[in-house]
């Protein structure tokens, strides 16, 4: 017998956004040299993901928020240290929107797990309408 749950919930369509989210910075999370460091790059990775699934003319004032609030963050950062944290976020934005353009799915929690000897990302994330 299938359960009522399953009677209500929705396939998803497409690839799962953990993977997405891999896709676009799998590269740079892994630039992390240990658990906590990777965590802080997928946490990155994340507002810049939401930052790019923002209607453009929201972007721009969500990616000053993103520089001011990494500055009040990281105050032992230098302005050059936030400067190059802010052209990585823009990278990012810039990957998803060429690799995923339709995709307006905000992700609300990240986590980084080793598992065994591999990393593994899950992502909690509401779809936009």
């Amino acid at each position: 017998m299938i359960s009522i749950l399953n009677l209500f919930r929705k396939k998803p369509k497409g690839p799962k956004v953990s993977k997405m989210l891999l896709d676009i910075a799998g590269e740079y999370i892994a630039m992390g040299d240990d658990q906590a460091d990777k965590q802080e790059y997928l946490n990155g990775a994340v507002s810049a993901w939401n930052i790019a699934c923002l209607e453009s003319s929201k972007r721009t004032k969500a990616l000053k928020e993103y520089h001011m609030n990494y500055r009040q963050l990281n105050p032992s950062h230098t302005k050059r240290d936030c400067n190059d944290a802010l052209e990585h976020i823009q990278l990012l934005i810039k990957r998803k929107n060429e690799l995923y353009p339709e995709a307006r799915i905000q992700i609300a929690h990240a986590k980084i797990e080793t598992r065994g000897d591999q990393d593994h990302v899950t992502v909690a994330s509401v779809r936009l309408r």
